[in-house]
């Protein structure tokens, strides 16, 4: 499939930046499967180059904001920067619709891949660094891109706290997360639960229903588990 100017510009128009050289956008949306055992370009390079880029992004941006023990700051990094949440974001600016596939890849749903979309921003991201030349504007851009409906935290909002501190509970402590209601209002509005983890209480939240009152506990039971000064870690594994 060709590229078409105007589709070019609407993608540009979104990210906030205008290439000097076009091809190397082009390239940063052309999917291996699109080249069909042909020779050519695509975005594979310009992938490898953006992971560095968006993780150097995340780490500045982490490390300016919260002032957090640096295991806090890594297990952030990571879950941010992750297939899942990469992949949210190119779906915010519609990045789906100007990859190029091939047939195989068109029939069987590549546009809606968590894979082929987090690849696909993290080559666009590569490009934008080669195109810019400047480490300052594709900071600029990157903001852009990933705080398009207000701070990176509203970005990421679909982190799962519980599916976190599940897994590193079974992994340090070997037991399960619990969660108990802890109060309930009369009219189910809002609910308070604690998790608990070896029968003591981590942390506590609040939410309009169980599901948020449980992820509210589970961020912050995390948080405390990061945080290595905190000494919680240590007493859970004893």
């Amino acid at each position: 499939m060709p590229f078409r100017d105007a589709d070019l510009s609407e993608l540009e128009g979104r990210i906030g930046y205008s290439f000097r050289n076009r091809e190397c956008l082009k390239t940063a949306l052309r999917h291996k499967s699109a080249l069909e055992g042909k020779e050519g370009c695509c975005n594979d390079k310009f992938e490898w180059l953006g992971d560095t880029v968006v993780g150097f992004y995340l780490a500045d941006y982490l490390l300016s904001t919260y002032d957090k023990p640096r295991s806090w700051l890594s297990a952030m990094k990571s879950k941010w920067a992750s297939e899942e949440c990469l992949a949210q974001i190119a779906r915010k600016i519609e990045l789906d619709k100007f990859i190029v596939l091939g047939r195989g890849e068109e029939r069987t749903g590549g546009r809606e891949k968590g894979s082929i979309l987090a690849s696909a921003l993290e080559a666009l991201v590569g490009a934008i660094f080669v195109d810019s030349d400047s480490c300052d504007l594709t900071k600029e851009v990157l903001r852009h891109i990933f705080c398009v409906d207000g701070g990176l935290e509203l970005v990421f909002l679909s982190v799962n706290y519980k599916s976190l501190l599940q897994t590193w509970s079974l992994k340090r402590v070997e037991c399960l997360p619990v969660y108990e209601t802890v109060r309930e209002t009369s009219d189910r509005k809002m609910y308070r639960i604690a998790v608990k983890i070896n029968d003591q209480v981590l942390a506590v939240g609040e939410g309009k229903n169980k599901k948020k009152a449980e992820q509210e506990a589970a961020r912050k039971a995390w948080e405390k588990v990061m945080d290595e000064k905190s000494g919680v870690s240590d007493i859970l594994c004893i």
